[in-house]
């Protein structure tokens, strides 16, 4: 084998190379996303606040096409998107609503993003609608509004917030409702102008419908025969008269819960919707199909790729300056599993992975019959999130135990190797721990910084179908700092088992090393969240059948909350494993991640009752 590269990344010209370029992707694909939202100057998307009815504040994006003016006054949609989300996932509908000559208000929904936390559903004030209520009077106040022409629009949990408010308001003249289902409250005319869209797998179908196939069942139950004027409706037919406010239409996207919110199809159905109802200047209209918005998500997308990879040249940089130097321990090359020792350690670690429902599962029931948690940990949904990762990483340590007494009786291991000590086999620090915390805080706060400031800027949070990394709220940076501790334990045990463990044997130089490493590391800790996807989706899109569902689809939404943790692993492992190429030791690829992941996790969950 050839002698290894001094660095992973080649010489300090190539670390410099990799920072800038990242930078560059970062800031161009920031900029791009801008250029999208605002359709490309034609127009102007602001940060708007407002108090709520209940004085909780409020914050949404307004989309205002440039030419809207209190002498051109435009029709005006109020959007609200899922439970588990923050406002740019309603991008795809209000963008293009905007570019066709509507006023879009997208809001955090009270609990999510930077709006104020909900309190007690059981308080007297307690605002079931979740800002929609407050938000539709402030879209009505904008002067140039056409406030005889208003609509609302959600996904969700946000159609069931903007469904209840147009039952009671008469004079919202559209509304369309995305994975969500009318209710017995619903008549002929009640939602004025109801579009609804769900997908054919929705895992919630059942629980909002009553009925198990969409396609099949729901037109001829006696909730639609109650909404619709006709003796036998059929999906992806328009029924009813838009001037009367009868106008009624059912479409099923081939989709699960959550494509709806990113389907075209669904897009384009809701604007031919939007343009019958509200009825927009024709001069600003475009063909339905012709949608830009994918260019904004594959943006941000590119975006939090660049913000998080950036960090790994940069910090290769700093562990050149004279007082970090000490910490660069590239690891020995003495230790590394055969095949079959990968197989078996990843297959343990698979069985402890899929103990993520069992898990999750318990904790509830001890907030139910035992002790409330939600005072004292808010994010209920996250808790599930960090209780499973916790109690998995537990469990692995004492696994990880057993296995490193074994090395060390074989004299093949110690802690210096294990990348637990600074120095030989005892567990010694020797200030490296300082500079380690010091570093990873460093390279957290450039993260932040660079988030911080270019969503300031051009308003665009880092994301890619869930959110991933925006603004702390003065309150959410205190809940970040309760949940921190938690993640770091976690991170830590991975790292043994990555770089413990699982070390696979050293390639030609450090550089193929470390991505086939990454390989190895991601297949251990996302193959099983995938296998565990299928489970419950190759039924569901075969035969219908939803395996994993729970008391209120508190299963089904923690499912579908693994595609949002497989893309947060997808960041974490390249971290772990670059700075233990670095360092040799585990402590500072574990404590940057924990505080990037609580920061993306804090900063995108849900403050509220999870809907069951």
């Amino acid at each position: 084998m050839k002698d290894a590269e001094p660095t992973p990344a080649g010489s300090l010209r190539r670390a410099y190379l990799a920072l800038i370029g990242c930078l560059i992707v970062l800031i161009a694909s920031v900029i791009i996303a801008a250029l999208v939202q605002g359709d490309f100057g034609r127009v102007e998307v602001s940060n708007v606040y407002f108090k709520n009815y209940n004085g909780l504040a409020v914050r949404a994006k307004l989309f205002r096409p440039r030419e809207a003016e209190p002498r051109n006054r435009m029709p005006g949609v109020v959007y609200i998107h899922g439970y588990q989300n923050n406002r740019e996932t309603s991008d795809p509908y209000c963008i293009e609503l905007a570019r066709r000559g509507v006023v879009v208000l997208e809001l955090d929904a009270i609990g999510r993003g930077n709006s104020d936390v909900p309190g007690d559903p059981k308080a007297p004030d307690f605002d079931p609608s979740y800002g929609g209520r407050s938000a539709l009077e402030y879209l009505r106040r904008l002067p140039y509004v056409r406030t005889e022409a208003i609509g609302l629009m959600g996904h969700s949990l946000g159609a069931e917030m903007t469904y209840s408010v147009a039952l009671a308001d008469r004079d919202v003249q559209a509304l369309v409702i995305s994975g969500y289902g009318y209710t017995d409250a619903a008549t002929i005319d009640r939602p004025r102008n109801m579009l609804m869209i769900i997908g054919r797998w929705d895992e919630y179908r059942r629980r909002m419908t009553g009925v198990r196939d969409i396609e099949k069942e729901w037109m001829k139950t006696e909730r639609t025969r109650r909404v619709f004027p006709a003796a036998e409706p059929r999906i992806g037919v328009t029924y009813g008269d838009f001037n009367q406010g009868t106008a009624r239409r059912v479409v099923v996207p081939r989709a699960i819960h959550l494509q709806v919110s990113h389907s075209r199809t669904a897009v384009a159905e809701a604007l031919d919707w939007i343009r019958a109802a509200l009825k927009p200047a024709e001069k600003y209209w475009l063909d339905p199909q012709d949608q830009i918005w994918p260019i904004k998500e594959w943006a941000t997308l590119a975006a939090l790729a660049a913000g998080f990879f950036f960090l790994l040249p940069l910090g290769r940089l700093l562990l050149n300056i004279n007082w970090f130097r000490p910490l660069y321990q590239p690891p020995s090359r003495e230790y590394s599993c055969s095949g079959r020792e990968y197989l078996r350690h990843a297959g343990v670690n698979a069985m402890l992975m899929w103990l993520y429902l069992p898990l999750i599962f318990a904790l509830f029931g001890v907030h139910i019959y035992v002790i409330k948690i939600d005072r004292a940990f808010p994010m209920m949904l996250l808790n599930g999130l960090v209780w499973w990762f916790f109690m998995i990483n537990l469990i692995g340590f004492f696994v990880w135990r057993r296995w490193y007494k074994r090395q060390v009786k074989a004299g093949v291991m110690n802690l210096a190797e294990a990348g637990l000590s600074y120095s030989g086999a005892r567990l010694e620090f020797s200030g490296g721990m300082i500079k380690t915390i010091l570093l990873a805080l460093i390279l957290f706060g450039c993260a932040y910084l660079a988030e911080h400031l270019l969503e300031a800027v051009f308003i665009v949070d880092w994301r890619f179908i869930f959110p991933f990394a925006n603004d702390l709220t003065p309150y959410r940076a205190l809940l970040y700092l309760i949940y921190l501790p938690f993640f770091i334990l976690g991170f830590l045990q991975t790292g043994l088992f990555l770089h413990g463990q699982l070390r696979r044997p050293w390639k030609e130089t450090q550089w193929r090393t470390f991505w086939s490493w990454c390989l190895s590391n991601a297949l251990a800790l996302i193959g099983p969240l995938v296998i565990f996807l299928a489970v419950q989706y190759v039924p569901l899109l075969t035969t219908g059948a939803i395996p994993f569902f729970g008391p209120g689809g508190m299963l089904a939404n923690y499912v579908m909350t693994l595609f949002h943790v497989i893309g947060v692993l997808l960041l974490a492992v390249p971290i772990s494993t670059w700075f233990f190429l670095l360092t040799g030791r585990v402590y500072l690829g574990a404590f940057l991640n924990a505080l990037v992941v609580t920061w993306m996790l804090v900063s995108s969950q849900v403050i509220a009752p999870i809907p069951v």
